[in-house]
């Protein structure tokens, strides 16, 4: 039987925080500004301020955290290190390996493959479904990965957004599904981005 995953508190940021935030936060931004066309000014202007905020907060979250981990790491003894030998501070390099990268791959096939396939069906209009619920379900791949419980949360809101737009489609409503599964997809992916900076909760032993 699998492992259920659970987020471990931690003490330290998770690693690769801040650039998969940065990397969410600007997908998020131009999943928003791309497919939010159609929507009349008094709206669609609010909601691209309220989503480049959104996105100035995280690069800017993302500088300070990247100062703080900079300061504790030079307080730190050179010679500190744990029982058994293991340094004390989070390892240095990316957190981003071999399987990560796997990942992106066959999502880039995915992506480009299944957009291809349906323009040529004729249905263009769902591109933007078909990527939200691509990136969605590689969502649930990265959270194996980076044991990130909340990477199921956002994957099954993504995911969800993208097969909205194929039943809106199928009920004869084209306009909805960049709203629906782009805008919303965007700003899901705005929020889990800003979020990933939130304060640990602390979590009593059992």
């Amino acid at each position: 039987m699998a492992t259920p995953i659970t987020e471990t508190p931690r003490t330290t940021p998770a690693r690769g925080r801040e650039i998969g935030s940065q990397i969410a936060g600007t997908f998020g931004m131009v999943f928003v500004s791309i497919n939010s066309t159609t929507l009349a000014p008094p709206v669609r202007i609010p909601l691209l301020v309220v989503a480049g905020i959104a996105l100035l907060a995280i690069v800017l979250l993302s500088m300070r955290s990247y100062r703080q981990q900079a300061r504790t790491a030079s307080a730190l003894p050179t010679d500190a290190a744990q029982p058994g030998g293991q340094p004390s501070a989070q390892p240095v390099g990316s957190p981003f390996g071999r399987a990560y990268w796997l990942i992106v791959g066959i999502e880039a096939v995915a992506l480009f493959g299944g957009i291809r396939i349906i323009t040529g069906l004729g249905f263009p209009e769902l591109g933007v479904a078909w990527v939200a619920f691509v990136v969605g379900t590689h969502f649930f791949a990265l959270a194996r990965i980076f044991r990130l419980a909340r990477f199921h949360a956002l994957g099954a809101i993504v995911t969800t957004f993208g097969i909205a737009g194929f039943v809106l489609r199928a009920l004869g409503h084209v306009e909805p599904v960049a709203i629906v599964s782009g805008v919303l997809s965007g700003l899901a992916l705005l929020a889990f981005a800003l979020g990933a900076f939130a304060p640990a909760r602390s979590v009593s032993p059992r």
